[in-house]
């Protein structure tokens, strides 16, 4: 993560990863993939089992492709005092991609603290977070995982924002779907049993409130964090009506809310 511009009103933030990945999956893994299909059609007109090599060569071109076009995305946070605004963009250095963005105003961040997640094999990043009030629904901002990188980028936007920075992450805000969690579930439960039955209580619950945009945000939330994969698209038209619903009761800031939480979950970030 790179500090781009930096004054009294606006702060810009970006992000992109290093060409050579790129450059070396293009001309390695894409040939070497292509060269399997290549084989295993061959081996097929020869009568010989050739469809594993099809297919494997298939995937890994996929794969291949998948990561180029997702490590050559630039990330840009850009923080405006004057128009009190945070616009969030990810854009493709390929310009046939379209670019995403959302916007939403800046005194909706309570505050910052560092995250750290372990990867696959063994290492640990570490990632600046900004937290958002009443949910205490939290997002990351990509930079390098590095520990001193994340700790001075918070420290940068706490000072900027005027918010406060969470060093240690027992002093920050409990996101009240975890307050729910602990509150209510019983004895023995599991917290994926618990969220199961709270999707089943909420879906009621909307039958007789469909205009009820806390229900469609809870319910969106408790979809996204019960199975992320498979309810993904449901959670996301949730908090879409969510966010509309908020916006007819002239409600804009829990709108704004519900408006970046659909982009993240939305995005698959």
């Amino acid at each position: 993560m790179k500090i781009i511009e930096q004054n009294q009103h606006r702060l810009l933030l970006r992000f992109q990863k290093s060409l050579w990945g790129v450059l070396l999956i293009s001309i390695t893994l894409i040939p070497f993939g292509l060269f399997l299909c290549l084989l295993g059609l061959v081996l097929q007109r020869a009568d010989y089992p050739g469809i594993i090599a099809v297919v494997s060569g298939c995937v890994m071109v996929a794969i291949s492709l998948y990561t180029i076009i997702k490590d050559t995305e630039i990330t840009t946070y850009t923080f405006d005092k004057a128009k009190n605004s945070i616009l969030w963009e990810r854009q493709n250095r390929f310009k046939i991609l379209q670019t995403k963005s959302v916007e939403f105003p800046c005194h909706l961040i309570s505050g910052i603290e560092v995250e750290y997640f372990s990867g696959s094999e063994g290492g640990i990043s570490f990632y600046p977070r900004l937290i958002l009030p009443s949910i205490y629904w939290r997002f990351y901002l990509k930079s390098d995982g590095s520990y001193e990188s994340a700790v001075s980028i918070a420290k940068t936007i706490a000072q900027f924002l005027d918010i406060p920075y969470f060093a240690n992450k027992s002093e920050a805000p409990t996101s009240t779907l975890d307050m729910k969690i602990w509150a209510n579930r019983e004895p023995g439960q599991s917290s994926w049993q618990y969220l199961e039955n709270q999707v089943e209580r909420l879906r009621q619950q909307l039958e007789h409130h469909p205009n009820d945009p806390d229900i469609h945000q809870d319910l969106g939330i408790s979809l996204y964090y019960r199975n992320r994969c498979i309810h993904r698209k449901e959670a996301v038209t949730h908090l879409q009506q969510a966010e509309r619903l908020f916006e007819s009761r002239e409600d804009s800031d829990r709108a704004a809310i519900a408006r970046v939480m659909t982009a993240i979950i939305s995005w698959n970030y």
